[in-house]
């Protein structure tokens, strides 16, 4: 029997400048240099940033679209907009 190696690719997005990189892992966010801005952060997977773009405008703070996303992931937890399971 023959098996076939299936690579995954799971996409992350930069913090600072929402530049999106492909992995072959899943996991919350990876720390590293953004090639497009330069910085040293976090990048966080594709689906948080997709559940941070669907919450409640009524439920986010003034400054929402000026934060860094991995502010706004830190900020939606706290808030309790947001929770995270393990799989």
């Amino acid at each position: 029997m023959e098996v076939q190696s299936r690579l995954v690719s799971e996409t992350y997005v930069c913090s600072n400048c929402q530049t999106t990189v492909e992995r072959p892992f899943e996991i919350r966010s990876i720390i590293r240099t953004c090639d497009e801005c330069g910085r040293n952060g976090r990048f966080l997977h594709r689906s948080l940033v997709d559940s941070l773009n669907s919450l409640p405008d009524d439920e986010l703070p003034e400054d929402w679209e000026s934060m860094r996303l991995d502010e706004r992931f830190e900020d939606a937890i706290q808030r309790g907009l947001i929770e995270i399971t393990r799989r």
